[in-house]
């Protein structure tokens, strides 16, 4: 996950949870010594936001209502490439549940719709990869 949003997400948790800026700040002091989320590293905001949800928010996964799904080539060439390799018997499920899972390992990011251009890029290459190195496994 990006510093952005971490931020982002830490953000939205303090205004679910109607923290104060006090008591947010405060927080923000006990985890890491400092009291502002700008000045914290990538390991402070992930301790940050796994406080937030020990305190009861949820990350509410979203697909985008704006976009439909043929409007994002990427995400389609992912399909795509997931089922091929499902019907080549590469992989056995060929579910969207079972890609999701693929690219949170891979990318972290929990859902297929968040992947930036360059993330949804190397998920693509990382299918082709796997993909040929099957087909070259079996071809010998």
């Amino acid at each position: 996950m990006t510093r952005q949003k971490y931020l982002q997400l830490i953000h939205v948790a303090a205004h679910h949870l109607k923290l104060d800026d006090t008591t947010y700040r405060q927080m923000l002091h006990r985890l890491t010594g400092e009291t502002s989320a700008k000045a914290l590293n990538i390991g402070q905001l992930a301790q940050v936001l796994n406080a937030l949800k020990a305190k009861g928010f949820r990350i509410q996964p979203t697909q985008p209502t704006t976009k439909k799904q043929t409007d994002r080539p990427q995400l389609h060439k992912m399909q795509a490439l997931w089922q091929a390799m499902a019907d080549e018997g590469i992989v056995r499920d060929a579910s969207a549940t079972a890609l999701a899972h693929f690219i949170k390992r891979e990318t972290g990011c929990d859902s297929p719709y968040w992947l930036d251009s360059q993330q949804a890029s190397q998920v693509i290459e990382k299918l082709k990869q796997w993909q040929k190195r099957v087909v070259r496994a079996t071809s010998c």
